[in-house]
């Protein structure tokens, strides 16, 4: 940890820059910009993170996979994109792990000027065997999303199907080039449990700088919660418990040329009238999520940041009946700091060079019912420090260091695509 206190007190020097440095930057800029233009815009109703036709046309408010962007630029016809990504990832006292962590094919199709379709296909982990040398659990092959889009007006668009839940920072803009460690989060994998995608109805809004989403579908199975987490109750369109409906509002505010602020929440009746195991009685499970997250890009520098937390009213009931240690609030947060060095390291190249530290706190027992003791095994905190190098706008290579305050701790090495 002292090694890193230098390191972190020479970002701001790298940060002046002189005027040749700052003329090459935007240069460098400019340039990226008609790239991403000629690529991405068209006449669509919303982006990859669900924004209107305003944001979906604007570079500066949202990155945007090429591939999905693409059907948007498109009056008819089949778009195809996809990313990728794989890691190493060196475990202080236990067996290292090499994954080739999601292969992913997306497919769009652009009817007319008023009806789309896009999905999302998931090759995880490389093979649907369960034979590993680190695992019992086998691969899997996914529908990450599928769904139609209508483009209603110029500021609205409805869609229908499997659609990713409108939360957080990661859970919609997931592909390994829109963060910058190696890992995703544990906030949005424990907490929100990214991928997290829901079978319903979504309406997506977008108004000169503010981005409106609305979705009303099925929901979790609050049967798989424990204590780590609600990532369990995920169901992935598999023949969905959908006894109780869920719905997700979020709303993103465009403060100022590169800043975004906004939250979301999210809440269902996770019981689903279920049972354990077909004899025990679940509770109804009231469920609560709320998150609020920043994202924020002045010049070279790069800063993210999200809080979550997770309310169970049934928490106690639901101990009792499955013998699972769930809390009644689950809490977790974090924060990145970045900066793109390339401008003035390497002035002649389109490359990013991306330095960056994260802190994340997470809880998923921050609060226990009367009588339960907390798993303090689930109360993490995580300090990381990395690189991440992008050569072109679409490959990415990472290298990261995660020091766990209470867990093993992990050197990761990753690599990730989109088209």
């Amino acid at each position: 940890m002292k090694k890193l206190i230098p390191f972190l007190f020479a970002l701001p020097a790298l940060a002046q820059e002189t005027i040749e440095q700052r003329l090459d930057r935007i240069e460098r800029e400019n340039r990226e910009l008609r790239h991403r233009i000629d690529g991405l815009t068209g006449g669509g109703a919303a982006g990859s993170d669900g924004s209107g036709q305003a944001a979906a046309q604007d570079p500066d408010r949202i990155e945007m996979p090429t591939g999905f962007g693409k059907v948007y630029a498109t009056d008819e016809g089949v778009s195809i994109g996809g990313y990728g990504e794989y890691i190493f990832t060196q475990r202080s006292g236990l067996t290292d792990v090499a994954d080739a962590l999601r292969t992913v094919l997306y497919v769009g199709y652009h009817f007319n000027d008023k009806w789309l379709l896009h999905t999302e296909i998931e090759l995880e982990h490389g093979s649907t065997s369960s034979s590993s040398g680190t695992t019992s659990s086998s691969g899997e092959v996914s529908l990450e999303f599928g769904y139609l889009e209508y483009e209603a007006c110029e500021y609205l668009a409805l869609r229908v199907g499997m659609v990713l839940v409108p939360m957080g920072l990661i859970n919609e803009q997931h592909e390994p080039t829109q963060y910058l460690p190696v890992a995703r989060p544990q906030t949005e994998t424990r907490i929100i449990p990214t991928t997290w995608r829901e079978l319903g109805v979504e309406a997506v809004a977008s108004f000169e700088d503010f981005d409106a989403r609305a979705f009303v579908g099925t929901g979790l199975d609050g049967e798989e919660f424990d204590a780590a987490g609600l990532r369990g109750g995920r169901q992935k369109g598999n023949r969905q418990a959908a006894d109780d409906i869920a719905v997700a509002l979020r709303g993103d505010y465009h403060c100022a040329e590169g800043l975004l602020v906004g939250g979301s929440a999210f809440y269902q009746q996770t019981g689903q009238d279920g049972t354990s195991g077909g004899a025990t009685a679940i509770p109804d499970m009231d469920t609560l999520i709320v998150e609020a997250h920043v994202d924020w890009r002045p010049g070279a520098w790069i800063v993210r940041a999200l809080w979550a937390s997770a309310f169970s009213d049934d928490a106690e009931a639901f101990a009792m009946a499955t013998g699972n240690n769930l809390a009644e609030r689950m809490d977790g947060g974090y924060a990145e700091l970045g900066l793109d060095i390339a401008p003035w390291a390497f002035p002649d190249t389109e490359a990013a060079v991306i330095p960056f530290v994260r802190f994340e706190h997470i809880d998923t027992q921050a609060k226990m019912p009367d009588g339960l003791t907390a798993d303090s095994a689930q109360d993490n905190r995580i300090f990381t420090v990395g690189l991440h190098v992008r050569p072109i706008e679409q490959i990415v290579f990472k290298v990261d260091y995660e020091d766990w305050d209470n867990s093993f701790d992990r050197f990761h090495i990753g690599m990730g695509y989109v088209f």
